[in-house]
């Protein structure tokens, strides 16, 4: 299964710096992540379990660090929309993040029967 979510998630620097002066503005941060993911993603997976999932998020350059790249909210969406059914290890057994170059923002969603 596929999904193209066109939103550009914090990444992991950007989230510390909000959560050291403010931990409940971090907290929001992350809520409106799972809405964001909620509202973009229109498909559920309906295959077998456990899975594993490959992140390809869109940079415009190479200037970014790809273990910057914060999953957290977004996988945390992944369950809350119910395009998977949770997240812990009995689910999923595997992650990727590879990352795509183009003038594209946001992230590409694979998800696979492992």
């Amino acid at each position: 299964m596929k999904l193209f979510l066109g939103y550009d998630f914090i990444n992991w620097n950007e989230y510390i710096n909000i959560e050291r002066s403010n931990k409940y503005k971090a907290n929001k941060i992350k809520q409106y992540e799972k809405r964001i993911v909620g509202y973009l993603a229109t498909k559920k997976y309906e295959g077998k379990y456990p899975i594993s999932i490959k992140f390809k998020p869109h940079f415009k350059d190479k200037r970014r660090d790809l273990d910057n790249y914060r999953l957290k909210g977004l996988i945390d969406g992944l369950v809350t929309a119910k395009v998977i059914k949770n997240d812990n290890l009995n689910c999923i057994q595997k992650i990727e993040i590879e990352p795509v170059f183009d003038d594209k923002t946001g992230v590409e969603i694979e998800i696979k029967e492992i």
